[in-house]
């Protein structure tokens, strides 16, 4: 088998549309990692009402601990809401309980990517 290499956020992201098979919208896509192999991918929809953050990284943490041997991962968020400038992004309370579920797992969130329709940071 040939070796994947990603070397930044553009590979990445052509590696999750092209995994998929389609674009994922107001989603958040993590992959699991083995030192450097692709594990498992998960594509969940964020949640869309307030104070459903750590039920919702809960659920993320208990579908990647399912793969025993990832020591990390990578997400990507996918959002079609921008914000104005000075604002908090999108779906930010779910972000921070995803990062304190997954630390909480040991499980290293070795990178992420916000993604629009127009940009990714």
């Amino acid at each position: 088998m040939n070796a994947l290499t990603i070397k930044d956020p553009a590979d990445l992201l052509s590696f999750i549309g092209h995994t998929l098979g389609f674009w994922p919208t107001e989603s958040l896509v993590c992959i699991t990692l083995d030192k450097d192999k692709v594990g498992a991918t998960l594509r969940i929809d964020l949640p869309q009402q307030p104070g459903h953050e750590t039920h919702f990284a809960q659920t993320v943490a208990a579908y990647l601990t399912t793969d025993e041997r990832a020591n990390g991962i990578v997400f990507a968020h996918y959002t079609t809401q921008s914000p104005e400038p000075g604002e908090a992004r999108p779906h930010r309370a779910t972000i921070a309980a995803l990062t304190g579920v997954l630390a909480h797992e040991g499980i290293t969130i070795r990178d992420g990517i916000y993604v629009t329709d127009t940009t990714y940071s």
